[in-house]
């Protein structure tokens, strides 16, 4: 990449509409070290980002250098593109974007600002926004997941002035509340939008799941519900929003445990003023990121919720502190996890996270010995028991948490966290068999031997049952431990349930539609730049336009010098 110092716009390269200009300048003080440099998966953040921006093939690529540029120019190829080194870095985002945009070529009518941290952004993702921008309706164009705003933004360089007003750490966003006329939402099938990195653990977070095989495109979905959840839409919010006496998390909590139902409870163990949490307040946070309750206020939120949905993933308890000195980037105590509080109200806040997932269960087909003999040692394992036993009475088996009578009620029962056994001996193997074979369950065996069971595969195949479906049948079902007596098989099939249990991955994962807030109902406050949902009374008209605010303290400082916060010059109402 070519070299260009801070200062007028570029005249120089090719007459191309878009450029992108790529933020890798700031000072990684989360991070601990250099976050263009931090690696994954054997490759730094910024080269799979430049290799995104190379690959949209949108236009030229602007580069914004800062804290460590000898460092980053030694270890990666910028070839292709151009570097601007920023010496003013410190004083936040705002004079990186305003180096970058000055530097664009000359004829350039659009650029994308694309962010160092962000590296699972699809090279799709800037192509459609190309595409958007080009068709000359709007003049910021922003990127949607699921309804939700992310990254990167496009803008028309007729805005390019206004970046002279903007201040500290603030991007292009700080643009947004005077063109709020002029946002187009761009719709992408790309979580990556909403996915960056700033402190260590979420890098090996992300690592750690990749090299467990897990597909990136479900890892990333895993990363965003947290930002996805964060924008419930009142209307599908577990408790509806309005004045009214305080939920019982207790209950709720009962509730969703008979229902099986996964959540994780949150409760303050400790705070320490000013902030607004109390010892003993809790919380309910599903695996979709809906949230009931309460402890503490919207700076401790988002961090909640991430850390909840990754108690689930994990299956394991932790303490979530958040502390204005917390030290990200050190290590924290087993069993501890520490954030910055970075809300100006301060204090600290520490919150119990308990993981609460439902029993796996064991579907037991059949009214043989060994089916009730599985019926009476799988809850001792953990498990929840289901018998499918026509004319089976409950009396008889009172271990057992659910009876089914009929078998085409079997398909109810049937999911990912289902272990299913057909142990009925020959009076329905095929009848139970092709349901339960066809379905996605966790393990399904087939207590027969291995010429009983050809012949109840042969028959299933004729039902439709393919071979693939029936290659997951495990029969004869059970470790080998020469078993010979009922209790003794049972005793079998279940180790070989534990050991499937224990050796694959089956946490839950976010629903597959977590609740998503219509963006057109949300703002950006000028002051700190969080999202607002425009329902707010906390509202302030300036020459004609309304501003959104997450609190009265940022509503106040805005009413006092509405011009420092980008408010288009007018007399105040």
């Amino acid at each position: 990449m070519a070299t260009r110092k801070t200062g007028a716009r570029a005249r120089s390269g090719g007459p191309g509409d878009t450029a992108v200009v790529v933020l890798a300048a700031g000072g990684s003080t989360r991070m601990g070290r250099s976050k263009p440099l931090v690696e994954m998966d054997g490759q730094p953040l910024l080269a799979r980002v430049l290799a995104t921006a190379r690959a949209a093939r949108v236009g030229p690529t602007v580069l914004v250098l800062g804290d460590r540029a000898s460092e980053v120019r030694a270890r990666l190829d910028l070839n292709g593109g151009m570097v601007v080194e920023n010496p003013e870095y410190r004083q936040g985002m705002s004079t990186s974007l305003r180096s970058g945009v000055a530097a664009v070529p000359a004829g350039t009518r659009r650029v994308a600002i694309v962010l160092a941290d962000q590296p699972f952004v699809s090279p799709e993702t800037l192509r459609a926004l190309a595409t958007r921008a080009s068709g000359g309706d709007g003049a910021i164009f922003v990127p949607t997941y699921r309804g939700v705003w992310g990254n990167p933004v496009m803008f028309d360089l007729s805005l390019a002035p206004e970046l002279a007003s903007l201040e500290g750490d603030v991007g292009c966003r700080g643009m947004f509340p005077r063109h709020s006329a002029e946002i187009r939402e761009v719709p992408v099938d790309d979580p990556g939008i909403l996915v960056d990195f700033d402190t260590p653990e979420e890098i090996r977070a992300v690592a750690s799941a990749l090299a467990d095989g897990r597909e990136l495109r479900s890892v990333l979905d895993a990363v965003a519900a947290p930002r996805v959840a964060l924008h419930a839409d009142p209307r599908d919010h577990p408790v509806a929003r309005r004045l009214r006496r305080g939920p019982d998390v207790d209950a709720i909590a009962a509730t969703l445990r008979r229902e099986s139902v996964p959540f994780a409870l949150a409760t303050v163990v400790r705070a320490v003023r000013p902030t607004s949490g109390r010892p003993g307040y809790k919380a309910i946070i599903r695996a979709d990121g809906s949230h009931v309750g309460w402890v503490g206020g919207a700076c401790t939120e988002h961090l909640l919720v991430s850390e909840s949905l990754r108690a689930l993933r994990e299956q394991t308890p932790r303490l979530l502190r958040v502390a204005p000195e917390a030290d990200e980037g050190a290590a924290a105590p087993e069993g501890v996890v520490e954030r910055a509080m970075v809300c100006q109200s301060g204090g600290t806040v520490e919150i119990f996270i308990e993981p609460n997932l439902p029993k796996p269960t064991v579907l037991i087909v059949g009214d043989s010995p060994v089916a009730a003999s599985l019926a009476t040692l799988a809850p001792v394992l953990g498990f929840r028991a289901v018998l499918a036993a026509p004319g089976a009475q409950p009396h008889d088996l009172p271990e057992v948490d659910a009876f089914v009578a009929d078998l085409k009620e079997l398909p109810k029962h049937l999911d990912a966290g289902t272990y299913a056994v057909v142990a009925s001996m020959g009076k329905y193997d095929e009848a139970a068999l092709a349901p339960i074979a066809r379905a996605p369950v966790a393990f399904v065996g087939l207590v027969a031997s291995h010429k009983r069971a050809r012949a109840v595969f042969a028959a299933v195949r004729e039902d439709g049952v393919s071979a693939a479906q029936i290659a997951r049948v495990k029969a004869p079902a059970g470790v080998d431990i020469s078993a010979s007596t009922p209790e003794e098989i049972a005793l079998s099939v279940l180790a070989e349930i534990v050991r499937v249990r224990r050796t694959t991955t089956t946490a839950p994962e976010p629903g597959d539609r977590a609740p998503v807030a219509s963006t057109a109902s949300i703002a950006i406050d000028p002051v700190c730049h969080m999202e607002v949902a425009t329902t707010t009374p906390l509202t302030h008209v300036h020459a004609g336009t309304t501003y959104y605010f997450c609190s009265d303290g940022c509503r106040r400082k805005f009413a006092r010098a509405p011009a420092k916060f980008g408010a288009s010059p007018g007399r105040r109402p």
